[in-house]
């Protein structure tokens, strides 16, 4: 099985809902957003080591991108559903911004990668897929913090 790295807005409404009632996660996950989910695939961790330079955890906004601020349940897949309120989406959509793709460049180390998920920096295009999903996840942090909306993320 593959660890895929996957993102929903939400409004902060139903996080809240979610937060009384987490049996109706795989419902507001699935069924009522199922539609709405953005995927980046396996460069989750990746993506990760490029904005912290860590394989886990980091500081400020950037640590949240893909691991969310608070747990909403216990195990849903991978590990628990993250869930990042609506206050806190606009500092991390800044500071993705501010990254520029020429940094992360720098940042990209293949032989530095050994314990980053899926473990296959050496190939020609590692990078630009890395910064390919990156993009999407600009947009989509972009289009929350514009929409008031908070953020669940989880491996599935």
């Amino acid at each position: 099985m593959s660890m895929i790295g996957q993102f929903l807005a939400l409004p902060q409404s139903e996080l809240d809902a979610l937060r009384r009632a987490p049996q109706d996660l795989e419902n507001v996950m699935f069924d009522a957003h199922g539609d709405s989910v953005v995927d980046v695939d396996k460069a989750w961790h990746g993506i990760h080591f490029l904005l912290n330079g860590t394989v886990g955890g980091g500081t400020g906004p950037l640590a949240h991108v893909l691991y969310g601020r608070t747990p909403l349940d216990e195990d849903m897949t991978y590990g628990p559903v993250m869930a990042t309120d609506a206050a806190d989406v606009p500092a991390i959509a800044a500071a993705l911004a501010a990254v520029p793709d020429e940094t992360l460049r720098e940042r990209f180390k293949p032989e530095a990668m050994d314990d980053i998920y899926p473990h296959s920096w050496e190939e020609a295009d590692a990078l630009d897929w890395l910064i390919d999903h990156l993009q999407a996840l600009r947009a989509f942090y972009r289009e929350a913090a514009a929409a008031n909306q908070a953020v669940l993320i989880w491996l599935g």
